[in-house]
C-alpha cells in the first residue's frame, strides 16, 4: 500500500469523482474553505493506493492549540461536524480498511475523530468510541411530480400557501446577496438565544461565494423582491446535502422554506441527482416531522473517536 500525506488535488478529485457515495464535505474545496477561514485547521488528508489498483482518500484536518509546553493537535474527518471518513473508487476490503486504520493509528496522530458517510458505512475497529447519529434523505429516484405526490398532504398545502402568498426562489448570484442572507442568520441566532448551537462566522459564507464553485449554491426565497429565506446546498456527484438555512420570522406563515425545498428537489431530481440529504436534526422533533413530510427517510450512521492511550 501507498499512501500520501497531502495529495495532490488532482489525485484528490479524481478520486471523489469515481465514488459515487462522495459528499462535498469530502471535497477539496471544503478542506480549503475550512483553512482559509479557521487559521487553526491545516489540511491532513491522506491518500491509499493499494496493490489491487483501488485508490481512497482519508479527508482529514489537523485542530491545532498551543498547549503549556508544546503544541497539540486534534485530527478531524471533518471538521464542524461533518461528514468525512474514506471514499475509494471501488468498495474497500476488510483488509483495505484495516490497513488504512492501521495506517492512521500507528502516525503521529493522537486523538481523531471520525463523522462517517451516511451512503457508505465501513466497519471501524473496537477501540473507536461510537456516537449513534441519524440523518434524513429524500430519494431523487422518479420524475419530479411523482416526487411530489410523495409529499404529505399537509406539505402540499404549505406549498400552495407560499405560492399564493407570492413567495418566489432564485438563486444567489452575488455577494450582496450572501451578505442579505448572513443577515436574515443573524436575526435567527437572536431569535434562538441560548438554544443556540454551533454558529459560523461571516468569513466562512464569503469564502464559499469566493470559491465560485457551481457545486455551492445559495437558493433564496423572496417576496416582493425581499429576501425573506434561504436555503446553501452542496453539490458533489449524486449527492445533494442541505447544509445551512434560516428564514424571517415574520414569513413564517408564507412558508419560504417548504418552498425552498420543493425546488431543490425539483431541480436535483430534473439534473440526474439521486438523493438530498437533509442533514441531521439536532434532536428536534419538529424538525424531523418536517423533513419525513418530503417523504425523507430516516438513515443511521455514527461518529466516531478514538485516542492514542
Amino acid at each position: 500500500m501507498e499512501t500520501v500525506r497531502r495529495p495532490s488535488v488532482e489525485l484528490w478529485e479524481e478520486i471523489i469523482k469515481n465514488c459515487e457515495h462522495a459528499t462535498f464535505f469530502h471535497s477539496p474545496i471544503w478542506t480549503k474553505v475550512l483553512e482559509k477561514t479557521y487559521p487553526h485547521y491545516s489540511n491532513a488528508t491522506v491518500s491509499f493506493t493499494f496493490n489491487t489498483g483501488n485508490r481512497a482518500i482519508f479527508p482529514l484536518v489537523a485542530e491545532h492549540s498551543k498547549g503549556i509546553i508544546f503544541k497539540k493537535a486534534k485530527y478531524k474527518s471533518m471538521a464542524l461536524g461533518v461528514y468525512g471518513g474514506m471514499l475509494a473508487e471501488r468498495r474497500l476490503t476488510r483488509e483495505e480498511t484495516g490497513s488504512i486504520f492501521e495506517y492512521l493509528t500507528s502516525t503521529d496522530i493522537k486523538d481523531l475523530k471520525v463523522v462517517e458517510n451516511p451512503l457508505e458505512n465501513y466497519d471501524f475497529p473496537e477501540n473507536f468510541v461510537a456516537k449513534s447519529l441519524f440523518t434524513h434523505i429524500v430519494s431523487l429516484n422518479a420524475d419530479f411530480e411523482q416526487l411530489r405526490k410523495r409529499f404529505s398532504r399537509g406539505q402540499k398545502s404549505n406549498i400552495k400557501q407560499a405560492e399564493k402568498k407570492g413567495i418566489t426562489v432564485r438563486l444567489a448570484n452575488s455577494l450582496e446577496d450572501f451578505e442579505q442572507y448572513y443577515a436574515i442568520y443573524q436575526e435567527t441566532i437572536k431569535r434562538w438565544g441560548e438554544s443556540v448551537g454551533t454558529t459560523y462566522p461571516w468569513r466562512l459564507f464569503l469564502n464559499l461565494f469566493e470559491t465560485r464553485s457551481h457545486d455551492i449554491k445559495l437558493w433564496l426565497a423572496e417576496k416582493q423582491g425581499k429576501i425573506v429565506a434561504g436555503v446553501l446546498t452542496l453539490y458533489c456527484n449524486y449527492t445533494i446535502l442541505y447544509w445551512h438555512g434560516c428564514s424571517l420570522k415574520e414569513y413564517f406563515d408564507h412558508y419560504p422554506n417548504n418552498l425552498l425545498h420543493m425546488e431543490i428537489i425539483k431541480d436535483g431530481s430534473a439534473r440526474g441527482y439521486r438523493s438530498y440529504d437533509l442533514n441531521p436534526s439536532g434532536g428536534h422533533q419538529g424538525v424531523v416531522k418536517f423533513k419525513e413530510s418530503f417523504s425523507a427517510k430516516r438513515v443511521d450512521f455514527k461518529a466516531y473517536h478514538w485516542k492514542k492511550h
